[in-house]
């Protein structure tokens, strides 16, 4: 019997409980997390959200789990984000806006920088599907401004977005900078200076 003619049992659809508690657990840990941070504590979110700390974990095994399940939804508003710029007539200036929407989103709360970071690593397990949107988006953004010749044309995506998340995690504590050190990047440290 090949694995074609195994047959498949239909997935069940999430009872409206699971949903509601997941839906809690995140609304109480967004809530808690822009109070106190990332290492907030996970027994304060369960009691917040009316479930015990066994409910939470049943959802999100790990900090860093629940971490980029809040992280998701920055993610999906970038992309709609991206996707409004997608036809602005300066495109250097459409991306220039999404990199700030960027570092300002993924500097809701302390700590929230560092798990973006993780998720936007190529090795290990696949990206979030929302994160995969969110880097699509973001990369046309990035290929329209580099055919415009507003963005180098030897750089990759990846990397501007990985400084992108590198000024968000060195802005966290004193977002006054995060405009600064994006024009500076966006300028380049040594103006005129040709790629050898």
């Amino acid at each position: 019997m090949t694995s074609d003619d195994t047959p498949r049992v239909p997935s069940r659809p999430e009872r409206a409980d699971v949903r509601r508690n997941r839906a809690r657990l995140l609304a109480a840990a967004r809530e808690t997390f822009l109070r106190d941070g990332a290492g907030a504590s996970l027994e304060g979110v369960a009691r917040l959200a009316g479930v015990g700390i066994g409910t939470l974990y049943r959802h999100f095994p790990t900090r860093q789990a629940l971490l980029e399940a809040l992280v998701a939804d920055v993610y999906e508003g970038l992309g709609a984000r991206a996707r409004e710029l997608a036809d602005a007539a300066e495109p250097g200036e459409a991306l220039l806006a999404w990199l700030r929407a960027f570092v300002a989103d993924v500097t809701a709360f302390r700590g929230m920088a560092a798990s973006v970071l993780v998720t936007l690593r190529e090795e290990g397990p696949e990206p979030l599907p929302s994160c995969r949107t969110m880097r699509a988006e973001g990369e046309a953004l990035f290929a329209r401004a580099q055919k415009s010749g507003d963005a180098p044309a030897d750089a990759g995506f990846l990397d501007v977005l990985r400084l992108a998340g590198a000024i968000a995690m060195a802005t966290e504590q004193e977002p006054a900078l995060r405009e600064r050190l994006l024009s500076l990047a966006a300028s380049g440290m040594l103006p005129g200076r040709r790629s050898a």
